[in-house]
């Protein structure tokens, strides 16, 4: 009867570090937050702080692991890139405050291109049913190309407080990468 009080404790603890990351993070890289700063800010000694994580940049990583496993989760419900590109925005613009911090230039540079790149093999599969002559090398810089567009589109998107509706920022993501597309393969008859 006391394993779900202490369960309960336990994850309330580390939802008070996470949250305590996040909001240093708004203001600083994590290069330059302490585990100090963090056990001040939670309101915890430094050991509570060691029983769960061995730094900042371990706990960091458990967040961003956590929220790409999320989006990934929603991903392979997705039968298509396009429908995955709305997915994507829709669940950014549901955990608006994570990702901004997140994505912001104190965050992981490379976190969004890895939630993108969850498509590759959807979106190399689709490529390859709809084209005659297929390039294995270049539709790898076809994706690395769209992807990295993408990741900027959804970037200046977070960056400009996801005004926009996540339909909006996924179809105009959609229809760049629709156009550069044509440019490169030759439709199956």
């Amino acid at each position: 009867m006391t394993e779900p009080k202490v369960d309960h404790r336990v994850r309330y603890t580390k939802m008070v570090i996470k949250e305590s990351l996040l909001k240093l993070l708004k203001e600083r890289s994590i290069n330059k937050i302490t585990v100090t700063d963090i056990c001040k800010e939670a309101g915890i000694n430094r050991n509570t702080f060691y029983t769960h994580y061995a730094n900042p940049f371990e706990l960091l990583s458990s967040i961003e692991d956590a929220l790409y496993e999320e989006i990934k989760q929603v991903a392979t419900l997705s039968s298509s890139p396009r429908k995955l590109s709305y997915e994507i925005c829709k669940y950014i613009k549901a955990n608006k405050t994570l990702c901004e911090v997140l994505f912001s230039e104190n965050g992981d540079k490379e976190l969004l291109e890895r939630i993108l790149y969850i498509s590759h093999d959807l979106t190399i599969e689709k490529w390859m049913e709809q084209t005659e002559n297929f390039d294995r090398q270049q539709f790898e810089t076809w994706y690395a190309f769209t992807a990295h567009g993408s990741i900027a589109i959804i970037k200046k998107w977070v960056n400009g407080g996801l005004k926009e509706r996540p339909g909006d920022i996924a179809a105009f993501i959609d229809k760049a990468t629709e156009a550069v597309s044509k440019a490169f393969y030759t439709e199956k008859a």
